[in-house]
């Protein structure tokens, strides 16, 4: 074999060499790249701004009429009567432990008498447990929604249903003579008891047992002359306490909210009728809101004003909070930004596997998020429909651009 034909075949090997290399190559990278896919599914997606702002209300403040220790007899949150009792002054602290103890006797008192009323249904000790049990778990439920005055109504229950309970394990039957003895001690406190002022309701409404000072500055009258320079000293400066004042009266069935915003947003809400707001720091539910005005106030700061009837102890309480206001929802189906591609023509859609095929289908999108569209299900016109599955990434796919 000449030289010649020893360096043709040692090219030639090589090139075959080459050749087998690449083609591995080209068939890890095929087997190493499948198609990833997302389905699309239904969504629903809010436009929500945040802000923060104010508690506006008609509020009558409540006086103390003497000195001394001071007993609330209204709850907090409750609703009033115009000259309602809301609370009671003794001269020092042991008149007003003797009235506590008159008023828990009172209340023994009266669950005896609706525990022995209900003995005669046959409630046995397992009922009275699961009764129990139930209306523990209730009163929970409540409380957690800040419905205060409706887990009162469970704690009565509970009240009788424990006496109840504890009356039929001790087997006592001479239930007179229970009330009696109650009767008695209650009659020999209510004997000791001095004093006792009352303090009335200015006017009807629900009443809340605190002040912030801003009860005279904040209120309805003066809602077209408030600026965002005294929303903001709302929140960050502490008013000063009304001498004397122990507590006030909303004597409106409604409340309002300010709240600061930009520009921007003041054009998006200026179009609304309404809007929900959420205050994440107060309730659980939302507060669907109607959308009072829009405005600048005298130094070009846009104040939006919000106006609802829905009453809470806690938004009762409140003063300044911040709120997530939703603007709009959204529902349509989820295609994730990588998803969404352009075609040949321009226009705007999602390749689709079907089966072997990878289909382009239109999409028309109502809102977008960060991550992702909500767009609307077309199947009459060949558009995305529900569960198609569109392809994230692929290989060999040609002009396609993803929007960022």
């Amino acid at each position: 074999m000449t030289r010649r034909q020893v360096f043709t075949s040692t090219a030639a090997l090589f090139f075959a060499l080459l050749v087998v290399c690449y083609m591995g190559y080209q068939v890890t990278v095929n087997l190493s790249e499948k198609i990833i896919t997302a389905d699309a599914v239904s969504v629903t997606a809010e436009d929500v701004i945040t802000a923060d702002g104010v508690f506006i209300r008609s509020e009558q403040l409540v006086y103390a009429e003497a000195g001394g220790s001071v007993e609330f007899l209204a709850e907090e949150g409750a609703k009033v009567a115009n000259g309602q009792q809301i609370a009671s002054f003794f001269d020092d602290q042991g008149q007003l432990s003797l009235y506590r103890q008159s008023q828990a006797l009172e209340q023994q008192i009266e669950s005896v008498q609706y525990a022995f009323s209900h003995m005669a249904d046959g409630s046995d000790s397992v009922k009275l447990d699961s009764l129990i049990k139930m209306n523990l778990l209730s009163m929970g439920d409540k409380l957690d929604r800040g419905a205060l005055s409706q887990a009162e109504e469970y704690a009565a229950k509970l009240d009788a249903m424990i006496v109840q309970r504890g009356a039929a394990q001790n087997g006592q039957t001479d239930y007179a003579s229970i009330l009696a003895d109650l009767e008695s001690q209650k009659a020999a406190v209510d004997a000791q008891i001095r004093g006792g002022a009352a303090a009335l309701a200015p006017t009807g409404g629900y009443f809340i047992g605190s002040v912030d000072g801003l009860e005279q500055t904040l209120t309805p009258q003066n809602l077209e002359t408030l600026s965002a320079r005294q929303i903001r000293q709302a929140m960050d400066q502490p008013a000063a306490q009304p001498a004397g004042a122990i507590g006030k009266v909303t004597d409106e069935y409604q409340w309002y909210f300010a709240a600061l915003v930009d520009e921007e947003q003041a054009g998006r809400l200026r179009k609304l009728d309404r809007a929900v707001l959420r205050f994440h720091q107060l309730l659980a539910e939302d507060v669907v809101c109607q959308v009072e005005s829009v405005r600048q106030d005298e130094e070009g700061q846009w104040i939006a004003l919000f106006r609802s009837d829905y009453m809470n102890v806690a938004l009762l309480r409140a003063r300044d909070q911040q709120a997530d206001i939703v603007l709009q929802t959204y529902s349509g189906l989820k295609v994730p930004k990588e998803a969404l591609r352009q075609n040949d023509q321009g226009q705007w859609g999602a390749y689709c596997l079907e089966g072997a095929r990878v289909v382009f289908k239109p999409v028309s999108w109502t809102f977008q998020t960060e991550t992702y569209y909500v767009a609307e299900p077309d199947a009459e016109k060949g558009g995305l429909t529900l569960y198609d599955k569109m392809v994230v990434r692929a290989k060999n796919i040609e002009n396609i651009k993803v929007v960022r």
